[in-house]
């Protein structure tokens, strides 16, 4: 059941790997741009963390699959913490990801 989790985590979190050579190219044209507008900081911290977590997102897959390929000779009660928990963090990165690029726009006029 352990084994069944840490695939079903894991392929889960490649399929966006799908999608990341356009992503990766989006993401360094949006930090080689300069804003002609006076963005607020927030929404420029969550713009930062998008982008460069988007570039960064296939590290963090290949060290969770690694660090979860290393866990999976434990057994014992510790074993569903010890290999679940490494596949599934890349779907919480993902889910931080989705929340900054929810906030990383700046307010426009007219929004509350």
């Amino acid at each position: 059941m352990d084994e069944l989790l840490r695939i079903i985590f894991l392929t889960a979190g490649a399929l966006p790997l799908l999608a990341y050579p356009f992503m990766a190219v989006a993401s360094l044209m949006g930090l080689a741009s300069k804003p002609g507008i006076n963005i607020p900081l927030f929404n420029r911290l969550m713009n930062k963390f998008f982008l460069w977590g988007t570039l960064l997102y296939p590290l963090v897959f290949f060290g969770c699959y690694k660090l979860s390929e290393a866990d999976s000779g434990i057994s014992g009660e510790s074993s569903l913490i010890a290999e679940v928990f490494p596949a599934i963090f890349p779907l919480v990165f993902l889910c931080l990801l989705w929340v900054s690029f929810k906030f990383m726009d700046a307010p426009g006029k007219g929004r509350d």
